[in-house]
């Protein structure tokens, strides 16, 4: 009797997806939940608002909105920052997340959005629907203020209608 084909041997590599916890970051914020982006701001404000390059950052939420982590998904130049958005979702998948904020500053400490910045915020809106997660909302941030995307823009980001509260 011949040996099945699938008794033959083979040896594969089995690897395992996980989140490391790098540091803690103390915050003058209170823990409580966060559904605007007044109650985020802070946040991203405090970690990355003075920086002298750009910086894109997320923090990762769970149903009830309690901060799950942050993550700094990439540093550019001191203009642009370049996004990777398979970086970004890797970490919000690993962090078993169901909503996301994400924020990058301008170290010029001009609150402008920009269109670019509206480009990439429905990017990762169009993302985080298709993983069944709400983007809450995108920022721009100096170490002392923010504004909104959602805010300031019209146009449907993530299948629902902007919000005006920040």
């Amino acid at each position: 009797m011949p040996t099945p084909f699938w008794v033959n041997e083979m040896k594969i590599n089995v690897v395992q997806l996980e989140l490391k916890r790098a540091y803690e970051m103390e915050l003058p914020v209170e823990d409580t939940p966060i559904f605007i982006a007044k109650q985020a701001a802070p946040i991203f404000c405090h970690a990355i608002g003075g920086k002298n390059v750009e910086h894109t950052a997320m923090i990762c939420l769970d149903n009830a909105n309690r901060v799950i982590n942050f993550f700094t998904v990439s540093i550019g130049e001191i203009n642009s920052v370049k996004v990777s958005l398979a970086q970004m979702f890797r970490t919000v998948l690993l962090s078993n997340a169901s909503k996301i904020m994400v924020a990058h500053n301008h170290p010029s400490g001009v609150l402008e959005v920009t269109s670019n910045d509206i480009e990439l915020t429905k990017k990762i809106g169009f993302f985080a629907n298709a993983f069944s997660m709400d983007l809450i909302d995108s920022l721009v941030v100096t170490s002392e203020d923010f504004i909104s995307i959602r805010s300031q823009c019209k146009e449907f980001i993530n299948g629902r209608e902007n919000s005006t509260e920040d």
